[in-house]
């Protein structure tokens, strides 16, 4: 308990925000170009998946291959190691990933695509993976999302951290499959749109470290949580 009430307080000088709007521009970038309607933020959502984020923190989960590692070389992966939280739930769907970088959202969109464009009978459990990802990112009847994370080890000073997304209506609901899943002749050289700043990339949340972002917040928010931690 103690642990989540210092990651909440602390939510600002781990740059929560900054990694937050990072995914709302990617998600809508990519629904701009697949003709979908935009996400909207929902507050419980992204609550919720906080919450989950801090828990999946907990559980020793060994390191994934990162998105831009595969890129690197060539391989498709996805971080099957970690467990949805209600897989069977009707309310939302979640995807999850590791990073440093913030390249979930572009490698699902286009890592999906290609595995979503695999007759379903012959995709790995990989392609199906990335193929859900894919499909719940793209969703059309799919109107809000919520984005939470936590850092995978604070020990480690600009580590990995973990990303977890819900989506709500809920996506990838049998049967429904054709009329939201469009443009089907895209989705076997579908790319992401060029990024603007590619330094941007590299001076926001790869960079953060613990991510002081507003350096005096941080200071009172330490100063006020101090009598909590010595009664712990």
């Amino acid at each position: 308990m103690l642990l989540f009430l210092l990651l909440l307080a602390f939510r600002p000088c781990l740059g929560y925000n900054v990694i937050r709007s990072e995914m709302y521009e990617a998600h809508n970038s990519h629904r701009r170009t697949w003709l979908v309607p935009e996400l909207i933020e929902s507050d419980d959502l992204s609550k919720d998946a906080e919450e989950y984020a801090i828990h999946l923190s907990t559980l020793n989960i060994p390191d994934q291959i990162l998105y831009e590692t595969a890129v690197d070389r060539n391989l498709r992966v996805d971080h099957l190691d970690y467990p949805l939280s209600e897989p069977d739930n009707e309310f939302y769907t979640e995807n999850i990933c590791e990073f440093i970088r913030n390249e979930c959202i572009y490698y699902w969109a286009t890592e999906g695509a290609k595995s979503y464009a695999i007759e379903k009978e012959r995709r790995t459990e990989v392609e199906q993976s990335l193929a859900d990802k894919f499909s719940a990112i793209t969703w059309k009847s799919t109107r809000e999302m919520g984005v939470g994370w936590a850092p995978k080890d604070r020990s480690k000073r600009g580590g990995r951290k973990i990303l977890v997304v819900r989506y709500n209506p809920a996506g990838n609901q049998p049967g429904e499959f054709e009329k939201n899943i469009e443009e089907p002749k895209f989705l076997e050289y579908f790319e992401m749109p060029t990024r603007e700043d590619p330094d941007r990339w590299r001076n926001g949340s790869a960079r953060l470290r613990y991510g002081l972002v507003d350096v005096q917040i941080c200071i009172y928010l330490f100063l006020l949580i101090i009598p909590f931690i010595r009664k712990a």
